[in-house]
């Protein structure tokens, strides 16, 4: 379960847990992730395109693989538009989803470097390609580990960004 282990990295890097927050459109999700968490972490059921939070409340403000699922530009745009309302003046948002298609799931389209600029105006954007591509893993990995970590190395063949994205200052 993502929010589990995202709290508890968090927490394992020195976050207290009444400072963490977790969002997510699907019920069944919010309620695993309340289970598997600590009590002190707040984790809502809702739209990102819509947060409750007030204006600059966070200093980081992290998607995972959220962007990817959601095809409706406008609706990329709400959320974009959120996260900039609830990270502080000088916070950050954190980067990480795919930048290439799923050729096995129409739900899911890449967005790239471009698209991230556009979503997030007058930002700066410091982006990597990570995460070797998941087919050639499931593939390589039961033979060598070893090929898997080389692999990783070659960004052609990485099928996601991790970033920072913060404000740029005038």
């Amino acid at each position: 379960m993502r929010h589990r282990f995202l709290a508890s990295q968090f927490i394992k890097w020195g976050a207290r847990p009444e400072n963490v927050f977790g969002i997510d459109l699907l019920p069944e999700r919010v309620a695993e992730a309340k289970e598997l968490s600590p009590q002190a972490i707040r984790i809502d059921c809702g739209s990102a395109a819509d947060l409750s939070f007030p204006n600059a409340m966070f200093d980081l403000v992290l998607q995972c693989t959220v962007f990817t699922s959601i095809l409706d530009s406008n609706m990329k745009k709400q959320v974009a538009a959120e996260m900039l309302r609830v990270v502080k003046e000088d916070g950050l948002i954190l980067w990480y989803d795919f930048h290439v298609d799923n050729p096995w799931n129409a739900n899911v389209r890449g967005v790239k470097k471009r698209e991230i600029r556009e979503l997030f105006p007058e930002c700066q954007l410091a982006l990597r390609r990570v995460t070797l591509a998941p087919p050639l893993v499931r593939f390589l990995a039961p033979y060598s580990w070893l090929a898997c970590y080389f692999l990783k190395k070659v960004p052609w063949i990485c099928t996601h960004y991790i970033g920072v994205i913060k404000r740029e200052r005038n």
